[in-house]
């Protein structure tokens, strides 16, 4: 409203100033009021002295009009009024211009004759000379127009230009409104539509912007749902297939522990899927914990249970985190690489305000094509394996964890052979707290882990 404002200001001035350039006449006019007749009445006059008396009576009635006539010898019908500001101010006048009749000169008020509502009239004795002036001549139309077109002009323009500026505006905020209600009567019944463009004031981009991130996030939010429930379809058909065989083929194979064994199969499935969704709506409060105790905490946990994982990071790696969930990401890791080979080693150091950790297994590795692929929920390498009871979960956990500290997750085979996962997550506290649920960042190159710590 106040760019509306000032440019409509500016836009007054220059018609304003358009105007006064080419409207203004060659010679200035007289100012209104009086000093039109004055001149008009003195002009007269000095012309009647200037003409032969005999003459003077024919030359009278040649110079009259209808707001100014004169007369010799013969005075104007008079109904006496009082005087106004106007009468006496053309009497000073007269008495300024004609000093030879200053003594003499008479001015007064008539009432209305042939049509008008009032008169002024001026009588010099020395020669005899009666005038009538019609009131209130220079206070017409055409007058008035001449006296406000300096205040109607820019009031005008003002108004104009305000009007169209701000039904402008009102349109170009109500607009995108207006689409993005439409689109919001559709969010529950169409999901996957195109985003709205972004259009309109700063605020109104703001709120289209947050709309189309809702609408990303409810439409991933769809496409994972139902990729979980393929996923756990396709898997639960094996072990169901498995039991209706067993249960008509009868004998051995519908022996209660080969059944039993089927049926914790599909219930470590169910009990995956309903833990995955679970966890997404759990939210852990962030708090400042020493990371290289916690890694390395998880890491003997492991050794405990006779399983070759071996922790070769740093201490003192203080971190503002959710040690919870950053505990799960890692233990997900490491359980990956004892399924995939039979050595973990866990490295963690800080690097330029950032902590990295590294999980490094001596397993196959993960083919460069399907490394993005695997933090899908339910991505696995081999669709076809489900005897294990994994929903391909692992990762994408992993990867929602990260994502929620504003941290990166990068891949890389190992040579000869095996696979290492790197976690870097932002140290600072200050970092922690900005858009908890933004995406992670592009990865950058970092510097290689340091030497093992004793």
């Amino acid at each position: 409203m106040v760019a509306i404002l000032i440019c409509s200001l500016f836009v007054t001035l220059f018609i304003v100033a358009f105007l006064l350039d080419t409207l203004r006449p060659a010679i200035p006019p007289l100012p209104e009021g009086p000093w039109p007749s004055a001149l008009a009445i003195e002009t007269g006059i000095r012309a009647l002295r200037a003409v032969p008396i005999p003459e003077r009576e024919t030359t009278a009635h040649g110079f009259s009009t209808k707001d100014l006539r004169f007369q010799v010898n013969a005075a104007f019908p008079c109904v006496p009024r009082p005087m106004d500001h106007e009468a006496d101010l053309l009497r000073r006048i007269l008495r300024s211009s004609l000093i030879e009749d200053r003594a003499t000169l008479q001015v007064f008020n008539c009432g209305g004759y042939q049509g008008a509502e009032k008169t002024t009239n001026v009588f010099l004795p020395r020669d005899g000379i009666h005038l009538a002036i019609r009131s209130g001549i220079n206070f017409q139309i055409p007058q008035i127009m001449h006296m406000t077109l300096p205040i109607t002009v820019p009031f005008l323009s003002l108004l104009v230009m305000t009007a169209a500026l701000s039904v402008w505006s009102i349109w170009r905020v109500n607009r995108p409104l207006a689409v993005l209600a439409e689109y919001a009567e559709t969010l529950g019944y169409d999901s996957v539509s195109a985003p709205i463009q972004e259009q309109g004031p700063k605020e109104v981009r703001r709120v289209i912007r947050a709309f189309n991130r809702m609408q990303a996030r409810l439409s991933t939010a769809a496409e994972e749902r139902t990729r979980m429930l393929m996923s756990v379809s396709h898997d639960l058909r094996t072990p169901l297939t498995r039991l209706s065989m067993r249960v008509e083929m009868g004998g051995e194979d519908a022996a209660p522990e080969v059944m039993r064994h089927d049926l914790d199969l599909m219930k470590q499935m169910l009990n995956g899927a309903l833990a995955f969704l679970k966890y997404q709506r759990e939210a852990e409060a962030f708090e400042a914990v020493e990371l290289g105790s916690l890694v390395e905490s998880l890491c003997e946990e492991f050794s405990a249970v006779g399983r070759n994982v071996l922790y070769q990071g740093a201490f003192r790696l203080p971190c503002f985190c959710q040690p919870v969930s950053i505990a799960r990401a890692i233990s997900n890791l490491v359980e990956n690489g004892l399924k995939y080979g039979q050595n973990v080693k866990v490295n963690a150091w800080s690097h330029d305000e950032r902590i990295i950790i590294e999980v490094q297994d001596n397993g196959p590795g993960i083919p460069e094509s399907l490394q993005q692929a695997m933090l899908q929920p339910f991505a696995r390498m081999d669709q076809a394996r489900s005897s294990d009871g994994s929903l391909g979960l692992g990762l994408s956990i992993v990867h929602d964890i990260i994502a929620r500290h504003h941290g990166i997750i990068e891949f890389r085979n190992a040579r000869p052979a095996g696979f290492i996962v790197r976690l870097i997550l932002p140290q600072r506290l200050k970092a922690q707290q900005r858009a908890i649920h933004s995406k992670p960042a592009v990865s950058s190159p970092l510097s290689s882990p340091p030497s093992p710590q004793p």
